[in-house]
Parts: structure tokens; sequence; C-alpha cells
């Protein structure tokens, strides 16, 4: 994408669109074939294809940059400065609250204990959604130790920014420009107070409000499902005992899987339930009574939790329930969940307040309120539940 020299990308923090590699230097680059003075090797095999051009088709990966980078040596950097340098808590303290930690809809990527031998080495050892679990709840984790307006707490809140923004599905105009300088102001942090040089992985940052003005969503880019899907292979590698074509058999395994799944017809499957409950009349009254159209109570389930399109909801996650331009968002917490005529999702919620967005820990305060409300799932403005949590001074928190 660009052609900046090694020793000055270390210390770069704004994209220099003089260095910036044209089409025309592409090609010329190609006849050079001086790869280590231009990086380019060869013509690219797919510019076959009419109208392909690589470096309008230049993508990025959010998970490999910043879940395994970029947030690795900055966390590592975090902890290491709060726990060895100004002594704030020790490594056991922390890990003790990884442990205990109430991670809700995420605890299937809770983060592991962090190791202090990793930790001198500058190399925290997680995995993608493991790190990105320990970046959204670090606040509320640790947050009561670190003194307000604390200097190098900002490089995590500038962590924050950068991992919501690049993880967002919608956007509002300027969002790109204040990824750039975001993006700028996290690498001038991280340069003045760790004494360390950029790693390949915070260059490649520099580009990314430019892509997602070009791609959009940069979470649509990330390889974290294909992983994920890869992960069931390695784990088969590891259990079989045939070597002489290890891919024959992993693909003749992975067919079978996906037959049984043709035969059984799950793939249509976008709802499933729990085992169903008895419903009184009462509760379907008090539906109706906020405006919910039943028409008949044979076709309305009560259930202790759901499935919607592979996400599971079930009382006390936390939702969101109203966004508005220029206000704090408004939260509820499921209490019941009802499915009515097999496709609408229906959540019955006590409304939450939503006091103050506070910076340091990077989570919204809130408290509970005596309203109660029933939404439809499909008419949620984030599908994704969360979690509340209530900090050592007695108030309670959200993170998203």
């Amino acid at each position: 994408m660009c052609k900046i020299k090694k020793e000055d990308m270390k210390k770069q923090c704004y994209v220099d669109i003089n260095l910036q590699r044209s089409w025309e230097q592409y090609n010329l680059d190609v006849i050079d074939g001086d790869v280590t003075r231009s990086g380019i090797k060869e013509a690219c095999i797919w510019h076959d294809i009419k109208n392909f051009r690589v470096l309008d088709q230049v993508g990025v990966d959010i998970m490999h940059d910043l879940l395994e980078g970029v947030c690795k040596y900055d966390m590592t950097f975090l902890v290491f400065y709060y726990v060895y340098d100004l002594k704030l808590f020790s490594l056991e303290v922390l890990n003790d609250r990884i442990l205990s930690f109430d991670y809700g809809p995420d605890k299937g990527s809770k983060p592991t204990v962090l190791n202090v031998e990793n930790i001198r080495k500058h190399n925290i050892r997680l995995s993608a959604s493991e790190m990105m679990t320990l970046v959204r709840y670090f606040g509320l984790l640790i947050g009561d130790f670190i003194p307000r307006n604390d200097p190098v707490w900002y490089l995590y809140i500038l962590l924050r920014q950068i991992l919501d923004l690049i993880t967002s599905l919608s956007f509002q105009k300027g969002c790109c420009e204040l990824l750039q300088t975001l993006i700028a102001e996290h690498h001038d942090l991280y340069l003045k107070y760790s004494n360390l040089y950029l790693k390949p992985k915070y260059h490649f940052m520099l580009n990314y409000h430019t892509l997602l003005k070009k791609f959009g969503p940069l979470v649509s880019l990330w390889s974290m499902r294909i992983v994920a899907k890869h992960r069931i292979s390695k784990i088969s590698v590891n259990t079989s005992s045939n070597r002489r074509n290890i891919c024959k058999t992993l693909a003749i395994k992975h067919q079978l899987q996906l037959n049984d799944m043709f035969l059984k017809g799950t793939l249509s499957n976008e709802i499933e339930i729990g085992p169903s409950k008895f419903i009184i009349d009462s509760e379907v009254e008090e539906i109706k009574r906020h405006n919910i159209q039943i028409d008949s109570k044979d076709l309305l389930i009560k259930s202790p939790f759901i499935l919607v399109k592979g996400t599971k909801y079930k009382p006390k996650m936390v939702l969101i329930c109203n966004i508005e331009e220029n206000e704090l968002p408004k939260f509820c917490i499921i209490q019941q969940i009802f499915l009515y005529d097999n496709k609408y999702v229906i959540f019955k919620c006590v409304e939450l307040e939503t006091i103050v967005f506070d910076e340091h820990i990077f989570s919204y305060e809130v408290k509970e309120e005596n309203n109660y409300q029933f939404l439809y799932h499909h008419m949620l403005p984030s599908f994704i539940p969360n979690n509340i949590n209530i900090l050592p001074n007695g108030y309670k928190y959200v993170t998203l």
C-alpha cells in the first residue's frame, strides 16, 4: 500500500500521502523485480481477472492486526506498567479478578490468567476472542485502582475507542476522520510512554480510515469466523490416527457432518427455543396491554432461554432498547422470554436509567427502574446481549 522505509515506519503516526503506492509505481516495481527495495516480487496472479487491480482490493484483518497484535502489545505494556512500575496492584489481584469476574454473554471467551513470565517478556498469550473480552472489560476489572486523569491510562481509552469503531456495523458521517485521529493519538502515546518502537501491525492501522470509507465495516472483513471453522479441523487432526492422507480424512469428516445437518434440517432453523413453560392468562393480558398483538394464547410459548441465529438470550442479560443521536443509549434487563407463532421473539424487560458514561472505565452507569416493557427481537437497535456488573463502590455498569 505504501513505500515507507522500515526505520521510518517504526515512528509513523500518520499516513504519508506522498509514499502511497500508485498503479504506475506498482508496474515499475514489478518490472524492476527488486523485492528488497520495493517489496514487490512479481505481478499479482489475480490480474488475469478482468478489471481486477490489487491496489484497489487491499484488505485488512482486524483479528490479526488488532486482537492478536496491537492489543497484545498495548495490554502487555499497561499491565507491566501498573503492576511492576507503579505497583498499583499485583498480578495475583488482577488474575483473581479475571477468574471471578462475571462476563455474562462473553463467558465463552473468558480470558485465561496472565503469566508473570509472559508479562516480563511483553507477550500476553491469549486467543483473539479472549483478548477482545479482556480489552472490553479491562476498565471494569482494574479501573478502580487507576487514578483519574492518569495520562498512561488514556492509551487504554484510545484503544477501546478504536476497537469500538472498527467492530461497529454502522457509522455516522465523520467516523472515518475520527478513526484516523484516534489511531494517530494512540500511536503517539504508545511511543511516548512505552519507550518502544511501533511494530508493523501498528503501521497497518494507519490505512484503516481509508479502507473503512472504501469497503464499509472492517469487522465484515475479519477472519474470526473462518479461524473458528478451521479450529474444528485442527481438533480432528489431533484425534485422528490416520497420517497417510489427512486432508482426505478431514474432507470426508466435514462432508459427513454437513450431510447430517442437511438430513436433520437444522440449517434453516433461525430460532431454537428451550423447554416451554406454562403461561397464565394474566401474562397474556399484560403483554397485550403493552401493544403486543396476541391473537391466540395457544400460539404463545414461554421459555428460559432462546437462540436466534446463533445468539443466545436468557434472563438477566442486558439489551439496548433505544439509541438516539446525542443521547445516552437506553438499556433494559431481560426478565422473561416469549415466542409467538414460532416467529416472533418477545422480551419482557425491566428498564434501566442510564445516568452517565464513565470514560475512565469506558462503561455506562445505570440503575434499575420499576417500569417494564415488552420488546420484539427484530425491532432491537442491536442484537448483541450485554451484561450488568457491580463494582466495589456499589454502582452498576454496562459496557458495550
